[in-house]
């Protein structure tokens, strides 16, 4: 944008608030628990991947989210889902969810061999 006072232009940079950066990443190694991937507290959109192209046959992972809706409430679960065996697409997405408080992925492989899994999640806030 550009704005002209006087005679001369200046520039003025206005920073975009919805960009996205990186939140989270790394390795998860599987212990039987239910494992945290990311919690994220604040104003903002969570979105990422998780990676299960590790698993075989008689491995069980099981994904759930959960968000807060009150600051001094307790996290709900909203989704769970499982995946058994060798994933023929094994990369899952997450996609966008906003909070203004939190929310949180676990990861618990509940059969098989423990098994990492690579992941990667983005915020904008």
């Amino acid at each position: 944008m550009s704005v002209v006072i006087g005679a001369a232009p200046k520039t003025i940079v206005i920073a975009n608030p919805n960009k996205p950066r990186r939140f989270s990443q790394g390795n998860l190694d599987a212990d039987g628990s239910e494992q945290i991937l990311v919690e994220y507290t604040g104003v903002g959109k969570l979105y990422g991947t998780v990676d299960l192209h590790e698993m075989q046959i008689g491995d069980k992972v099981v994904l759930r989210q959960y968000i807060k809706l009150l600051p001094n409430s307790d996290f709900q679960k909203y989704a769970e889902e499982s995946y058994s065996g060798t994933q023929e697409n094994p990369v899952v997405y997450f996609l966008e969810k906003a909070t203004d408080v939190a929310i949180k992925i676990t990861l618990q492989q509940t059969e098989g061999i423990f098994r990492s899994s690579e992941h990667n999640f983005m915020v904008e806030d």
